[in-house]
């Protein structure tokens, strides 16, 4: 069938990332070391799943920055956690990879023996906030997935009409009478010329559609 080849390929080819990854930094800890609990951190963007773990310190957000540009990463986000007896303290810092620049910082403090990966969590999640809404496909894009589309519809639709086509030939063919026969030979030819027509112009606008899309 034509019809489950064309969505597969076209749902093959629609797929992408999921969207922009943020680089993490691990925290530079200041304080009690035990009470700091710096790997919350890489927990918490862990259970995020936008974030990269860096796996290595990043003394401020320029660097954190750096780092995240020589990747090919826009954003990044630094950390510090205060080991403190009183509390543990986190100070989160969005930088942008291109400017250097801090975008966002966000603090939050865990009591003694608390969960700190989630509330690491809510503060990861408030930075993203703090981003530029992403752009919207381009003009270009979306004219090429409604010519794919178009040429996707096309072609089923020719391929409904080719049986309908068929069914007409049989029907001509087991005919009793003479009326019966032309009436069902008429149906044929019309049915097979627009069957013809359809997946024609289907398979053109589907390759175009693809084409347009791959090359631009």
């Amino acid at each position: 069938m034509v019809l489950p080849g064309v969505l597969t390929l076209t749902l093959a080819l629609a797929a992408g990332a999921s969207g922009d990854r943020l680089l993490l930094c691990r925290p530079k800890v200041t304080g009690d070391p035990a009470l700091a609990r710096g790997e919350a951190i890489a927990e918490a963007g862990r259970m995020d799943g936008r974030f990269l773990d860096y796996g290595v310190v990043c003394e401020d957000a320029a660097e954190s920055a750096r780092a995240a540009r020589r990747m090919g990463l826009p954003h990044a986000v630094s950390a510090r956690a205060e080991g403190r007896a009183d509390a543990s303290r986190y100070v989160l810092v969005l930088a942008d990879s291109a400017t250097e620049a801090a975008r966002a910082e966000r603090s939050v403090e865990v009591a003694p023996g608390g969960d700190a990966a989630r509330p690491l969590r809510t503060a990861l999640s408030q930075l993203l906030e703090s981003l530029p809404p992403r752009p919207g496909p381009r003009a270009s894009r979306i004219a090429a997935w409604s010519l794919v589309g178009a040429g996707a519809a096309a072609l089923v639709a020719g391929t409904v009409v080719a049986a309908q086509a068929r069914d007409a030939a049989a029907r001509a063919n087991a005919a009793p009478d003479l009326g019966a026969h032309v009436q069902a030979r008429d149906e044929w030819q019309r049915k097979r010329t627009a069957s013809g027509v359809l997946l024609g112009a289907g398979g053109a606008a589907l390759a175009a559609g693809l084409t347009w899309r791959l090359a631009f």
